[in-house]
């Protein structure tokens, strides 16, 4: 289901009945997914020989088996797209090694606009991801994403018929591949609600991160440690994003909050939203 409102939005939306019918839309075209999965999860278990078969009238859908297949799919689905792709992106992956068609595709002009659950940002090896280091991305961050996915050219989707964590049991249950058709508007309409309550994310590329416990500072560090404190992330893991020790970052969050007149984080992050806001 879809999360809560944020608490800034309330006022603008109270009594606008339009907001509140599309609110309602979306979690009935999320519940209905569910059911989707529900109903391909069992198809696919009683015929998991094949590597990809139709499993919806019209060949609207089918299923990918095998982590072979699978990243073949991943990779091809990139490699086809003409303007963007969209991701819910968190743990597990399909390959150790991350996206690797990601920085050839950024460079040939398509747009990667991808929303990052808090744990792909703790995740082992996350800082080398190329998501975070290729200039080019677009990139926020959320406390929890409904799945994993991947749209292309709004026509295509894919996601994995399991929701859950352990790598091999989403690997094995398979990977739906969806074409162009009702359900990809709908996960399309899904990805543009979550993007736009997601956490805008700067990340420092390869060569920028700083090693010296007594870094003073800058405006772009400065900016990289906002947007990385209001998605959430723990001091630890914003600290080995950046490349400066704990104590470094501690200091310079409370130097932010001398600054800027706050007295906690929690007013530190408001301060940074409205100033975005205006």
């Amino acid at each position: 289901m879809p999360d809560q409102k944020h608490p800034d939005s309330v006022d603008a939306g109270t009594g606008n009945a339009d907001y509140v019918a599309a609110l309602s839309g979306l979690a009935a075209v999320e519940s209905g997914l569910a059911s989707v999965r529900e109903r391909l999860t069992a198809l696919a278990a009683v015929r998991p020989s094949r590597p990809a078969e139709p499993v919806m009238p019209g060949g609207i859908a089918e299923v990918i088996h095998g982590e072979a297949e699978q990243q073949h799919v991943i990779e091809q689905l990139q490699r086809e797209a003409r303007k963007e792709v969209l991701t819910f992106v968190r743990p597990p992956y399909v390959a150790a090694a991350g996206n690797v068609v990601q920085k050839e595709r950024l460079a040939a002009g398509v747009e990667y606009r991808s929303l990052y659950e808090t744990t792909a940002l703790v995740y082992p090896g996350a800082a080398d991801m190329p998501g975070f280091v290729e200039p080019g991305e677009l990139a926020r961050a959320a406390p929890s994403v409904p799945m994993k996915l991947m749209i292309v050219d709004a026509e295509r989707a894919l996601l994995p018929l399991s929701g859950g964590r352990d790598r091999s049991v989403v690997s094995s249950a398979g990977l739906l591949l969806l074409h162009p058709s009702v359900l990809v508007d709908a996960l399309l309409e899904l990805f543009e609600d979550r993007w736009l309550r997601g956490t805008p994310l700067r990340m420092p590329s390869l060569g920028e991160t700083d090693e010296d416990p007594e870094f003073p500072g800058s405006p772009e560090l400065d900016e990289q440690l906002l947007s990385l404190l209001m998605s959430g992330l723990p001091d630890k893991a914003i600290a080995s994003q950046l490349g400066i020790s704990l104590r470094t970052l501690q200091r310079r969050i409370r130097s932010l909050m001398e600054s800027t007149g706050t007295a906690n984080r929690t007013q530190l992050a408001w301060f940074v939203a409205q100033q975005r806001l205006t």
